[in-house]
């Protein structure tokens, strides 16, 4: 079953994804502020700055975003006090602005609308060709010189009415925007893409959840609006804690030694170019070390490293040194292993290949930064 727990810890809320009771990825945002991720302003641009090939744009009265250069779309250059339309991408730290660009996406169970390219793109989960061929032609009926859309892997087994009444919906929702444009002033906000679904759901995984366990009655009231089956917890007597260890959990993430049940251990280490994991015999070795018990540990390592990837939210280049083994057959046999735990991934992840030192060298696609104790605070 796959359930998402919501819950306030601290000054965030926490969302923390379940698959048949065992944490698969954790997300949070501020309680108070919340993210910017999604909204949708009429910004006004302040300041162009050629050496860093991009601009600051006010999105609210004193409030800045950077908005690269090459996301431009009208032809001809940007003017300082121009008005454009944009959506934030990314959220702000302490010493960058949060990232805009005027690619406009709204997000549907199903479908993703998307400005870019008036074209339809189907999600690499699907991986039935006939059914690939099929969605992208019911969809692309919808498909305008303005917009185009991405099918999600939810739709592989929805109703194409579903599907079509989604799409429509969509595209009513972004000809509202775009007239709002017209007679707004600059620096306002004109929509937010942040709706329940997205800001706990699909941001952590593109299957919907079966179940939302909260003791937040707000929440728990979003989530019934939204279909979606609730569990109402306790929060005067923790039963979040209780129930879930919840914050045991989340301190586990951030340990760089991580237990295996054979015995053995991985050690997880993030740098500035690429994240490293070893793997170790640990306990296990007073087993001896015949080469199906290496096997056996490995695989087990595999599995988990994919666990790990996913609840730290690491990315980019990420290096495993397995345990050696004798037959260069049993790394192939690794490595597919390996891409089969990642293919549970709702991010790209790939298990490129095996180096010539024998380190598995895997990819995952950059969503969001990787987790910090700093946001369960």
């Amino acid at each position: 079953m796959n359930e998402v727990i919501i819950t306030r810890l601290g000054r965030h809320i926490v969302s923390a994804w379940l698959e048949d009771g065992e944490f698969a990825e954790f997300s949070s945002e501020p309680a108070e502020e919340g993210s910017l991720v999604g909204n949708i302003y009429k910004a006004r641009v302040k300041n162009i700055v050629g050496n860093i090939h991009g601009a600051f744009v006010e999105i609210d009265e004193g409030r800045l975003c950077f908005y690269p250069l090459d996301e431009r779309r009208k032809p001809g250059k940007l003017k300082n006090e121009e008005e454009i339309l944009i959506q934030v991408k990314k959220d702000g730290t302490d010493k960058k602005e949060p990232l805009a660009t005027e690619n406009i996406e709204l997000t549907g169970e199903y479908l993703v609308l998307s400005s870019d390219k008036p074209f339809v793109g189907i999600s690499g989960k699907i991986r039935d060709k006939e059914k690939k061929e099929d969605l992208k032609r019911f969809v692309s009926a919808f498909v305008t010189g303005e917009y185009g859309f991405i099918v999600r892997t939810e739709a592989e087994n929805a109703d194409q009415d579903k599907i079509g009444r989604e799409a429509a919906s969509l595209a009513e929702r972004y000809v509202q925007i775009r007239e709002k444009q017209q007679y707004m002033k600059p620096c306002r906000l004109l929509a937010t893409n942040q709706s329940f679904s997205s800001r706990y759901v699909f941001g952590l995984s593109p299957s919907r959840a079966e179940r939302i366990i909260s003791d937040d009655e707000v929440i728990l009231r979003e989530a019934e609006e939204n279909g979606y089956q609730v569990r109402r917890m306790d929060r005067q007597d923790q039963s979040i804690e209780r129930g879930y260890r919840l914050s045991h959990a989340l301190e586990a993430v951030f340990h760089t030694r991580v237990w295996l049940r054979s015995g053995g251990f991985l050690i997880i280490e993030r740098t500035e170019a690429m994240t490293v994991v070893d793997v170790n015999t640990g306990k296990s070795i007073g087993r001896g070390q015949k080469e199906g018990h290496i096997i056996k540990i490995n695989r087990e390592a595999a599995r988990e490293t994919a666990r790990q990837i996913r609840l730290r939210n690491l990315s980019g280049i990420i290096l495993v040194d397995f345990i050696d083994m004798k037959e260069k057959e049993e790394e192939g046999r690794l490595l597919s292993y390996m891409q089969t735990m990642l293919n549970r991934d709702s991010k790209k992840a790939v298990a490129v290949d095996m180096t010539k030192l024998g380190l598995m060298e895997i990819t995952r696609k950059k969503i969001r930064r990787p987790l910090e104790k700093e946001d369960f605070l």
